[in-house]
């Protein structure tokens, strides 16, 4: 091989392994998280609307109502917040698998699936308060009380700020 030739070999190998420009890497994480913006917007307000319910359920027929109608509405109830919290759990699915080289980038995306990750555990959590009220809890307690863990899913309910999208502070982080 002549030295032009291994000149030329090296300089081509130096430019397919150059990093991909960190703008570059900032767009592309916008762009993969724009499908998934507006959707999570309406699960946020879902959410909160949701609780409403929960809470007004929960100081009322939950206690009040026969057992088999307490039962009857928990299961639309968890059926309401399962798909409330399939929507972070779906974006986190999708958005984990992305790689980025850039530090910034790789920061912000960690940020992102952090705050994902936080709120779909807490969704599951209401969601799995309100089956277990489907399925044994409210059979078992009498009508005029809730059961222990309605109580604690009340108190969590009473003490939870009203959700906000986060993912649009968090995106600005980016400098591009």
């Amino acid at each position: 091989m002549t030295p032009a030739a291994l000149l030329l070999t090296l300089l081509l190998a130096g430019c397919a392994s150059r990093p991909v420009p960190e703008r570059e890497e900032a767009a592309r994480l916008r762009a993969s998280m724009e499908p998934f913006l507006s959707g999570y917007r309406e699960s946020i307000a879902a959410e909160n609307l949701l609780c409403a319910d929960t809470l007004a359920w929960l100081r009322g027929s939950a206690i009040s109502a026969p057992r088999t109608q307490a039962v009857s509405e928990a299961r639309v109830l968890t059926d309401r917040w399962a798909k409330v919290y399939f929507v972070p759990r779906w974006m986190h699915g999708n958005l984990h698998l992305d790689k980025y080289s850039s530090a910034q980038v790789k920061a912000v995306q960690t940020r992102i699936l952090q705050h994902l990750r936080q709120r779909y555990f807490e969704l599951h959590d209401f969601q799995r308060y309100a089956q277990q009220a489907s399925e044994s809890a409210m059979y078992h307690t009498p009508a005029g009380r809730l059961p222990a863990q309605l109580q604690e899913f009340q108190l969590r309910l009473e003490t939870k700020p009203a959700a906000a999208s986060e993912l649009d502070a968090i995106l600005t982080a980016l400098s591009y």
